[in-house]
């Protein structure tokens, strides 16, 4: 085995030994997003839950987490005091075909102004734990405040 082999590998050769083969730009899954109510209430404490709705387009059950994302100096939250702005969320197995839903609060408070507010949602496949990524799905989507 030369030099260059060992860092792309010999033709012929499959993937890592438990690394899940990749198809080109196939992502694993479908992500769509609600909000129950629909909207916040500005310059009040109370509270919205995200739906993250997830279907796994693959053949193969896949190893799943979420992470959700908020603006860091909005006074939004996933507590009730606006403190904590990122949540993980381990989903688990997710089998081939097969969809789950994840609701997470997301809260607000006397402070809080009206206006759109963005959030990052990033949606993981994992391989062996959820220490190790292969894919993901990215989604940016807009919470209202009135």
């Amino acid at each position: 085995m030369g030099f260059l082999d060992s860092l792309v590998g010999e033709e012929g050769k499959g993937p890592e030994k438990g690394v899940p083969k990749k198809s080109g730009s196939q992502i694993p899954f479908r992500l769509s997003s609600s909000f129950i109510p629909l909207r916040l209430t500005a310059q009040k404490a109370n509270s919205v839950n995200v739906v993250l709705k997830l279907r796994n387009i693959t053949d193969d059950k896949q190893l799943v987490s979420i992470d959700i994302l908020l603006p860091r100096e909005k006074l939004l939250g996933f507590d009730p005091a606006c403190i904590s702005k990122s949540i993980e969320k381990r989903v688990g197995e997710v089998g081939p075909g097969q969809s789950v839903e994840v609701s997470v609060p997301i809260w607000a408070n006397n402070q809080t102004a009206a206006g759109d507010y963005a959030m990052n949602i990033t949606a993981y496949a994992h391989y062996q734990d959820y220490n190790k990524v292969y894919a993901s799905v990215q989604k940016l989507i807009s919470l209202r405040a009135v």
